[in-house]
């Protein structure tokens, strides 16, 4: 989005968090617009999904904050849901399964909501977020990223609801360039 590659980030590292820092203990931090990307969706031929990958510099502090918060959240989250958590994988999600089959378990629920990315309410998932985080610079910052829209098909698409797709390809795509 912003034409910057990851080598050009990481050749001025410092001064790019410097900079980061200082923004966000001044408030004036504000997220660019994500790259809409068609992929292909998995097993399903013609069939794609938006993939919204952030400039370099918001992934970055998409990365504190998810340091920030995962320490909060992570707790609360059910031991059965493996999806889009550090440290638990598609493998760990089939041992469960196994392990459950054994113990004489009849029913194993995989539950996949349609568009779960593109419906999300931004006031509920602020609200939600407020009961455990109460640092207004912090909720701030989650509606600026919310807020930032897309841009793709040579326009600006604004975010009323929803969050970019990152899907966990985001990261090796930037480390590919």
């Amino acid at each position: 989005m912003d034409g910057q590659s990851l080598e050009g980030f990481v050749a001025q590292l410092d001064p790019q968090l410097d900079r980061l820092q200082s923004e966000l203990k001044e408030d004036a931090y504000r997220p660019q617009p994500v790259r809409q990307v068609q992929i292909p969706k998995a097993g399903k031929p013609g069939e794609f999904r938006m993939l919204g990958i952030p400039t370099i510099y918001d992934r970055v502090c998409q990365q504190a904050l998810l340091n920030r918060l995962e320490p909060i959240f992570e707790p609360v989250f059910d031991e059965a849901n493996f999806g889009y958590r550090r440290g638990r994988s598609t493998k760990d999600a089939m041992r469960k399964v196994w392990k459950e089959i054994q113990s004489g378990r009849e029913w194993i629920v995989d539950a996949d909501l349609k568009d779960i990315f593109g419906s999300v309410d931004h006031a509920k998932l602020l609200a939600l977020v407020a009961q455990r985080v109460a640092d207004g610079r912090v909720l701030r910052l989650i509606e600026a990223m919310l807020k930032a829209g897309s841009y793709g098909k040579g326009r600006l698409f604004p975010s009323e609801r929803g969050t970019p797709d990152q899907g966990r390809r985001n990261t090796a795509q930037l480390v590919r360039g």
